[in-house]
């Protein structure tokens, strides 16, 4: 009897949706976002067992061809307005608390102040399950199924909760 396929890994995804601050360009947004907080922010998450971390921009002329879309398709989408989205892969939250109580991203935290408005910021949380990565199909067994585990598996978050408390913010 053949082994069964091994299950593909549940990945979680975090997002954080954001306006820039009014008092703002959207260029000197984006500008602090990709040569001051990602590149630090990156070090930080990769140190602490993150698995990706992309920040997606989505200034006015994007969303005005994405609401161009919309109309012309008749979809009646609503179409989110946040300027950027910050997304965080990770497999358990453990890392995610490393990096929250990281001293040195709680002090980039506070630096994004100027930049960031974080009044009506909306935040995700799911778990990913890739199909076609790099063109090509992904994660479907000989047998024409997915290799991801059950739906239960998936909605049960407790194997990815740290085993004990993380330890209490501290700063801002």
């Amino acid at each position: 009897m053949a082994a069964a396929p091994l299950k593909t890994q549940r990945l979680l995804r975090m997002t954080i949706s954001l306006y820039r601050n009014p008092g703002r360009t959207a260029p000197e947004a984006y500008e602090y976002a990709v040569n001051n907080f990602a590149i630090q922010a990156a070090k930080i998450h990769a140190k602490h067992g993150i698995v990706g971390y992309n920040h997606v921009f989505t200034p006015l002329s994007v969303r005005q061809t994405m609401e161009e879309m919309n109309r012309r398709r008749n979809r009646n989408w609503v179409v989110d307005d946040h300027d950027m989205t910050v997304e965080f892969y990770f497999r358990s939250f453990a890392e995610l608390a490393k990096v929250t109580n990281d001293p040195d991203f709680q002090r980039l935290q506070t630096e994004e102040e100027p930049y960031m408005n974080r009044t009506h910021t909306v935040s995700t949380l799911g778990w990913v399950e890739t199909y076609v990565d790099n063109g090509q199909v992904v994660n479907v067994g000989q047998d024409d199924k997915s290799m991801y585990g059950s739906w239960e598996e998936s909605v049960d978050l407790s194997t990815a909760m740290p085993s004990q408390p993380a330890p209490p913010m501290t700063g801002n």
